[in-house]
């Protein structure tokens, strides 16, 4: 492989380094908001923040959570994707399925009568190898609850209470669930990086956090590894390979948020090192540096990538074989950190979100995450000690 790529790479550093540091130079106006204490609670960080404003006091209480690692076993059962009402033979098929509860919620024990109280927390949705059953709403107290899709690839459920006193209080769903293993299409020759993308993929396309496509490092690497291969899988699949082969596995990084594409790259290349936010994180900003769809998918403990290829015209035909189907594309998933899995994967556990750029509340939704978290606002009188409480995240066979 040519060194094009790295040399340009110690430019582009070196260029965001000099940029860094007269940002930092820049005087900063002072913050209306004043952080006035920070705590962690196994594995969720939780900011407090403190907002004067003209008629009252307010406490604003944020809790947030990502977590990312792996699972197996495959089996067979042939799919097809629906394509406005046409059934159109390709893409991975779907294997065999587990039954499963998806309990999520929080547990909360106030130490001041509170108010305004919001919580919200992200639960499964239908996906082609994820089937949502039926949602119990087992433990509601005075809540209202609503659901909502955000950034059309996760759903939450949204918890609101007007008054809550100082009594325990348990916040919880029960999603019922089949997910299945996906299968990788036995003929991969016919799969081709569409020209045009469908308006709800074009997301796929575009920079997201810590996923920096756009740089133009990742153009060069994604020329250099594609390089003489002859089919557009055997592209994609060459940068699934690079990555697998090329980053180190840390599982210390498990637990803190991510490094990102750019950050793993940016040191010498046999230090590259990354857990599997990272490793998903570098091939997605490979893809979409070739303009090949990709995203991350996230399930409890782990997050893995899909990539999105189409069929030719001639190719796409309904299982009949009648007529033809419009032109579109399917997702096929690869585990980039873990055991070879590429097209198809042996993964059963809910899918909690698809996709990488949701938004962050602690921000006031004005920037954007990696991953959509859990959060509990609320307010509460002033000097008055803060709430007890716990998420609660748990699933079982059913």
């Amino acid at each position: 492989m040519q060194g094009g790529w790295r040399r340009f790479l110690a430019k582009t550093m070196a260029a965001q380094s000099l940029k860094k540091a007269k940002t930092s130079r820049t005087p900063q106006k002072k913050p209306k908001i004043m952080e006035c204490r920070q705590i962690f609670c196994f594995r969720f960080s939780i900011r407090i923040t403190m907002q004067r404003a003209l008629l009252s006091a307010a406490f604003l209480v944020c809790l947030f959570c990502a977590t990312v690692q792996a699972q197996f076993q495959f089996s067979s059962n042939n799919a097809k994707s629906n394509v406005d009402g046409i059934v159109v033979d390709g893409g991975p098929s779907v294997g065999e399925g587990r039954k499963q509860i998806w309990r999520a919620g929080i547990s909360m024990e106030p130490r001041a009568p509170m108010q305004n109280i919001t919580v919200t927390v992200p639960i499964p949705m239908d996906w082609p190898e994820q089937k949502v059953v039926s949602i119990r709403e087992e433990s509601l107290g005075p809540a209202r609850l609503h659901y909502r899709t955000v950034s059309q690839g996760a759903r939450e459920a949204v918890f609101e209470i007007d008054q809550m006193r100082m009594m325990p209080l348990e916040l919880v769903l029960e999603v019922e669930l089949i997910n299945y293993d996906l299968i990788p299409p036995e003929n991969t020759e016919d799969y081709i990086i569409p020209k045009r993308v469908p308006r709800d993929v074009e997301l796929y396309l575009k920079p997201s956090p810590d996923i920096q496509s756009n740089e133009r490092v990742f153009k060069k690497m994604f020329a250099e590894i594609t390089e003489n291969r002859e089919t557009d899988w055997d592209k994609v699949e060459a940068l699934y390979s690079f990555v697998q082969s090329r980053v180190r596995y840390e599982e210390t990084l498990r637990d803190k948020r991510a490094r990102g594409a750019l950050a793993v790259v940016s040191d010498p290349e046999d230090k590259w090192f990354g857990d599997c936010k990272d490793m998903s994180a570098l091939f997605v900003a490979l893809c979409r540096a070739g303009h090949i769809p990709a995203r991350l998918v996230r399930v409890p403990e782990h997050c893995y990538a899909e990539f999105y290829l189409e069929l030719p015209a001639d190719k796409r035909t309904t299982s009949a074989g009648r007529k033809k189907a419009p032109s579109d594309g399917f997702w096929f998933p690869c585990q980039v950190a873990g055991t070879y899995a590429f097209g198809g994967i042996p993964e059963r556990r809910p899918i909690l979100q698809k996709g990488d750029s949701f938004p962050d509340r602690e921000a006031d939704n004005k920037r954007r995450e990696m991953f959509l978290r859990e959060c509990f606002t609320g307010t509460k009188p002033d000097g008055s000690p803060l709430p007890k409480f716990r998420w609660i995240n748990e699933v079982r066979d059913k």
